[in-house]
């Protein structure tokens, strides 16, 4: 009960007000970025799934087993078949190979269909959210597939041995390419309605697909158990595997996640640090005199233990509901800007929110007030009498150890963790060594200044130490703050170049030769531009240097083509391009191979490769390696032959186009004209793409405004712990009869280059911190950042001088007998 009438007494007294506030806002940085990345990962991954149609797809030439599938269901995992087969389809005397789908009553398990009854629609209000699948009897088909069998919706189609109504027209769908979508049309059915058409024979060419859906753990154990049932025949695609880049993009956004709960925690442990250091030295005396009625060190650390988890307690409840509160908020923002609604979060996130609290406070309160109890009882009658406190370095090595916790249970990162606590190291180094060195500078400097100048100087050369550690404060704060921005801005940038608006969203393949020149010419005239237009033949890569290529990469035909100009997106890292290489005395014409698939194969510049072609043997040297940008949706090829290499093979042609959607029409036009030219359409997926993004873009924009509080209250933290001793300062100053608006000025020029060197100091220690990040954690491309150079110094003076004024004026506008009163 002690504990707690003197945990009542010191917050009515305003002693532990700042200390209660730093943990709440701990806490609520830590519950807002746990819990909203908690919810937003497993929105996004529902969403990434989405491009699928599940969570997981097991892939085969055969149907998976019933034993399978009867684990599943006893699981509880959601499942259900789709089979994609390649088929001519008829209507009347017209034919196209369609890429066929015939799914079962449940698909897609996750994602929708969008459906219409008019071809190529874009307009929302033309587009239905279909609640099933085909019915037996009926087909939903491809835009494309009306102008190319000149058919409409209600007219028949015939699928092998059955006749099937066409009664909608697909707009949208999970894994809309599928295997077989290069040969065609897609053209979805009933799975009730396969066997009917007679199409899947023995030996016949088809690809099963089982898809699965559960929460991640019990799917995590379903595939525990059923990956070593699958043989060589069966393949597991996700969204890792499947989508790439995707994948890519949020991974960053994840790590940047991580980085700034990383930040915002240390933020707020700093603030705790600082009040918990004032709060230590006001209950000096207090402690003496305990001391000095009998009260022995256990008990005295008892006391102030209890004061401590209560509190922590209490702030933390408080700090937790305001954080859910935040992240509700954002939620609700979600729904109402993407129609998304946010998946719930895990009770993991809930309870690491709550005792990242008590862990902060540990961390970083209980040092600074562990000395408390070896406070001598003397002091009560020896003011001057000097204290000894906790070592820095425990103080470090304690809030060190909370972090690494804290970071390594919630965002599972470790590696980048270390990589900031040690950067961090290395900046608290640099940052000391830098501020000693400006205060030496400016003391010079000061000496000859004005009045304002020279009481400034001498404020902060009187408070040496603990103007250097509000420096190092200012000087943390401000780093972590422009790193975030840096990088946030970084990444956005870097996701946008790699979906700009007006990135190519249809392939065009199947161009005949005869037709290159009037293709061209239609596209001109409807205004639309298009990329190189590449020769291609499919082959396959058979033989390195005479002998059999591994087994285990690249078991597929690629697609091979020959050009003269290197793409924008392509990059030469070995050998020569076509004008600076010259055949040797083989005379064998020169390949690029990609880099990445060399480094599979082993292919190194020289070497002799051999493809089949058509059942034709075509072979070539390898004259250069290439990397490649894939994110660029431009057409990417693994191996580019020299000019004239292929033209003996038949070659087809394929390019890229950007169709705006009040274009996109012109499909019908073209498919007209050239109904034998295969469109692929990735407008829809880009757009999923740039819903995703947008949605990790705004969900690190809301943390950095979180961190950005931490921010704040640092400096705030900062500021007030010198007010005690500047009280009795100005006291004396107005007696001696200087004038209030001198000692206010003389506070903002002190402030001011006390932020002005942490500015300075922050941008350097910025620029170090992001060397790490940008090749180690996000590799991105390294770049100076010249604006800040000039804008940190400049804005840690403006920023820092007007909170540490604002903080000081009541001391300054006080009447000296009342502040000398006081100060007693």
């Amino acid at each position: 009960m002690l504990a707690l009438r003197l945990l009542w007494r010191n917050w009515r007294a305003g002693e532990i007000k700042l200390l209660a506030i730093a943990i709440m806002l701990s806490v609520a940085v830590v519950s807002t970025i746990a819990i909203f990345t908690d919810r937003l990962e497993a929105t996004l991954l529902e969403q990434s799934n989405s491009l699928l149609g599940a969570d997981k797809i097991v892939a085969s030439n055969q149907l998976p087993q019933p034993a399978w599938q009867s684990e599943a269901e006893a699981e509880g995992i959601q499942q259900t078949r789709v089979a994609h087969f390649a088929s001519m389809v008829f209507a009347d005397d017209e034919m196209h190979l369609a890429s066929v789908k015939a799914v079962e009553a449940n698909y897609p398990l996750r994602g929708y269909i969008d459906v219409s009854q008019t071809a190529f629609a874009v307009d929302s209000s033309l587009i239905q959210r279909a609640g099933g699948v085909p019915a037996p009897g009926e087909v939903w088909v491809d835009s494309r597939l009306l102008p190319l069998l000149g058919i409409e919706l209600g007219d028949a189609l015939q699928v092998g041995e059955r006749s099937l109504q066409a009664t909608r027209v697909i707009i949208d769908e999970p894994d809309g390419s599928g295997p077989f979508s290069l040969m065609g049309a897609r053209v979805m059915m009933n799975w009730s309605d396969l066997a009917s058409t007679e199409v899947i024979q023995p030996g016949s060419r088809v690809e099963y697909q089982w898809l699965l859906a559960a929460v991640p753990a019990e799917l995590n154990n379903f595939m525990a158990w059923l990956e070593p049932e699958l043989s060589e025949h069966e393949e597991v695609m996700d969204i890792e595997n499947a989508q790439r880049r995707l994948q890519g993009t949020l991974q960053t956004g994840r790590r940047f996640l991580v980085l700034a709960a990383i930040m915002g925690v240390l933020l707020a442990g700093v603030a705790i640090a600082l009040a918990a250091r004032q709060f230590a030295e006001r209950h000096i005396a207090p402690v003496a005199l305990l001391k000095s009625l009998g009260s022995s060190a256990r008990q005295i650390r008892y006391l102030y233990v209890a004061q401590l988890v209560v509190l922590a307690l209490l702030a933390s409840a408080v700090g937790r509901a305001l954080g859910g509160a935040l992240q509700a908020l954002v939620a609700e923002v979600v729904l109402r800007l993407y129609q998304v609604v946010m998946a719930p979060a895990t009770l993991g996130s809930y309870a690491m929110s709550f005792i990242s609290g008590p862990l902060s406070l540990l961390g970083f309160a209980l040092p600074a007030l562990w000395f408390l109890p070896t406070v001598p009882p003397v002091k009560v009658l020896r003011a001057e009498l000097a204290v000894k406190t906790s070592a820095v370095v425990w103080q470090v090595a304690a809030a060190s150890g909370v972090l690494l916790v804290l970071v390594a249970v919630f965002s599972r990162n470790l590696q980048l963790a270390l990589t900031v606590i040690a950067a961090l190291a290395v900046v608290a180094v640099l940052a000391v060594g830098l501020a000693y060195g400006l205060l030496a500078v400016g003391r010079k400097l000061g000496a000859q200044a004005g009045s304002y100048w020279r009481l400034a100087w001498a404020s902060i050369q009187r408070r040496r130490a603990a103007s250097v550690l509000q420096v190092v404060v200012f000087a943390t704060a401000m780093m972590l703050l422009l790193t975030l921005t840096v990088v946030r801005t970084s990444l956005i940038d870097e996701w946008q170049v790699k979906v700009p608006d007006d990135a190519p969203n249809h392939f065009l393949l199947n161009i005949a030769p005869a037709d290159v020149d009037v293709f061209k010419q239609l596209l001109t005239d409807n205004q639309l531009s298009i990329e190189q237009l590449y020769p291609m033949v499919r082959g396959r890569l058979s033989e390195i240097n005479g002998e059999p290529k591994p087994q285990d990469a690249l078991n597929r035909e690629a697609q091979l083509t020959w050009s003269a100009e290197l793409a924008d997106n392509n990059e030469v890292v070995a050998g020569q391009w076509w004008g600076n290489w010259s055949r040797d005395e083989s005379d064998l014409p020169g390949v690029s191979v990609e880099v990445e698939v060399a480094e599979r194969l082993g292919i190194e510049l020289g070497d002799r490769l051999t493809f089949s072609i058509g059942g034709l043997v075509a072979e070539a040297q390898v004259a250069s390696l290439r990397t490649l940008q894939w994110e660029s949706l431009q057409p990417n090829f693994y191996f580019i032959f020299e000019p004239g290499a292929l033209d003996n093979y038949s070659p087809m042609h394929m390019t890229s186009v950007y169709l705006p959607p009040e274009k996109k029409q012109f499909i019908n036009t073209l498919l007209t004209q050239y109904p034998t030219v295969v469109v692929i359409e990735l407008d829809r997926i880009i757009n999923q793409i740039r819903t995703i993004i947008a949605q990790v873009s705004d969900g690190v924009q809301l943390v950095l405004i979180m961190v950005l509080l931490g921010g704040c209250l640092v400096l705030m933290a900062a500021v007030s712990g010198s007010l005690e001793s500047r009280k009795q300062e100005v006291g004396l100053l107005r007696t001696l009869g200087a004038s209030g608006r001198l000692m206010l000025g003389s506070v903002l020029v002190e402030f001011a280059l006390l932020g002005l060197a942490a500015g300075t100091i922050a941008v350097i220690a910025s620029e170090v911190l992001l060397l790490g990040l940008q090749v180690y954690v996000f590799e991105i491309p390294v770049q100076p950042h010249y604006g800040y150079w000039v804008a940190s110094p400049l804005v840690g003076a403006v920023l820092v001088g007007l909170l540490g004024t604002a903080s000081c004026r009541r001391a300054v506008s006080t009447p000296p007998a009342i502040i000398l009163r006081e100060a007693q």
